[in-house]
């Protein structure tokens, strides 16, 4: 899409959402425009399902999300200009903002924007890894090589600083300085707390000695003390000496509690999760993956699987493997299949072309084009869909396929399958999307008609 179709989609989402003066505050996800509107009763919510580009609008706590796609990204910078947004500024919260907008709504969302940015990151990352762990599977190249190892580094290397990057995207959800939030991980990671062999200490009180590598959940609650920090010294410390003082007692005073108190224990609570994970998917096995591979569409649909990315990520951290993204992506390919077959029974040719397009799109790893513009219109392709995703992921569970980092799947992310279990990883694709199109085809549903 060209950017001036980005400029007539966001002058059109504008004047649909009520103009300007009705955002309270605009952020994005993965694939949806995400707008806090004074008065809801303003925004045409029909009209902006119906926007050229837009795949869908939803509204979700009060919240409206338009369906963007991928384009997402290039498209948010346009609207933010449209609307008179610097895209740099933080939009400031009122207590009658958080007392509208529920508990788990804001979680989620800060959950988004924490990990969007890291996201393109993680998933080149893991597909590198995923590629060389399969070309030495196959014998391709030699693992004791000068240039795989220096090509397996780079693909270690945003695992191991993974605290750096999620501290730069939290500190903007906090609201505190990014550059401080950096430095406060790049302390965790130092050569010299790392290389300790033994407990060492700091004004008289023992600093453990933690791995943080590769972490995820210590330096979020760091970098939210350190906002608390920052934001009580703003509070005390004339203007005039803050910009010297404030970054000082920052650093001064939450490293030393990250590293004696929150890192080690929160670490120790993060350990927790990632064997709990593990042990339940390994005690519930199919059963679990079938029920996780059901309800994952639906999860999509709501915006509640942004909750699944920090619980991947811990995974991989404390075991080198994630067991949910192949139960992902047999749920996505179940949610290709469902609309693949809707295009197939469907007399509606425009129906059928915007059905067969994003039944592919959902292949490839983006499924909210079919959730929202074919299976929310129908509602009666999401029983393929669930059953799909409950045959495919029960056999992803079954023979434990894992993968070696997080992208777009099925199709988009399919080297981080490569290895032992990479057939068993199609067999489950296949399956899915086999019996999403069956179950589809089976429960039958009501054509539409598209208007305009």
């Amino acid at each position: 899409m060209k950017r001036n179709n980005y400029e007539q989609m966001s002058e059109a989402i504008l004047e649909l959402a009520g103009g300007p003066e009705n955002l309270r505050k605009v952020s994005h996800c993965f694939t949806r425009l995400r707008l806090d509107v004074e008065a809801l009763d303003k925004c045409d919510v029909e009209g902006l399902k119906k926007v050229e580009g837009a795949k869908g609008c939803v509204v979700n706590s009060g919240q409206v999300q338009v369906i963007i796609g991928k384009e997402v990204e290039d498209l948010y910078p346009v609207f933010l200009k449209k609307a008179g947004i610097s895209e740099d500024a933080r939009p400031v919260e009122t207590a009658e903002d958080k007392g509208e907008e529920k508990l788990l709504n804001r979680i989620l969302n800060g959950i988004a924007k924490i990990f969007i940015p890291v996201f393109p990151a993680l998933a080149a990352s893991g597909l590198l890894k995923g590629i060389l762990i399969a070309l030495k599977f196959g014998g391709v190249v030699d693992p004791t090589g000068n240039t795989y190892t220096m090509l397996m580094m780079f693909s270690d290397a945003v695992f191991y600083f993974l605290p750096v990057l999620l501290a730069f995207s939290a500190a903007k959800v906090f609201g505190c300085k990014q550059t401080l939030a950096a430095v406060l991980a790049c302390i965790l990671l130092h050569p010299t707390y790392t290389g300790m062999t033994e407990a060492s200490s700091i004004f008289g009180i023992t600093v453990p000695v933690v791995s943080y590598s590769s972490t995820v959940f210590p330096i979020l609650v760091g970098v939210f003390i350190l906002s608390l920090v920052e934001k009580g010294c703003n509070r005390v410390i004339p203007k005039s000496f803050s910009g010297l003082f404030t970054p000082l007692i920052c650093i001064v005073v939450t490293a030393p509690i990250m590293l004696i108190v929150v890192g080690p224990a929160v670490n120790m609570l993060s350990d927790a999760l990632g064997n709990a994970i593990i042990g339940l998917y390994n005690a519930t096995g199919a059963i679990g993956g079938a029920v996780f591979g059901a309800i994952y569409p639906f999860l999509v649909f709501t915006g509640l699987h942004h909750a699944v990315v920090p619980v991947e990520l811990q995974s991989l951290a404390a075991n080198g493997y994630d067991p949910l993204l192949a139960l992902c992506a047999a749920a996505n390919a179940a949610v290709g299949g469902a609309a693949l077959m809707v295009a197939i029974d469907s007399k509606n040719k425009e129906f059928r072309g915007l059905s067969v397009s994003s039944g592919i799109t959902a292949l490839i790893g983006t499924t909210e084009p079919a959730l929202y513009g074919v299976l929310g219109i129908l509602k009666r392709p999401f029983i393929g869909a669930a059953a799909g995703g409950a045959v495919g992921s029960a056999i992803m569970a079954a023979f434990k396929v894992y993968s070696t980092g997080l992208g777009p799947v099925p199709g988009a992310g399919f080297a981080l399958f490569l290895g032992e279990k990479f057939l068993i990883y199609v067999i489950g694709i296949a399956a899915s999307v086999a019996v999403a199109m069956i179950v589809t085809h089976i429960v039958k549903f009501e054509d539409v008609k598209l208007e305009g």
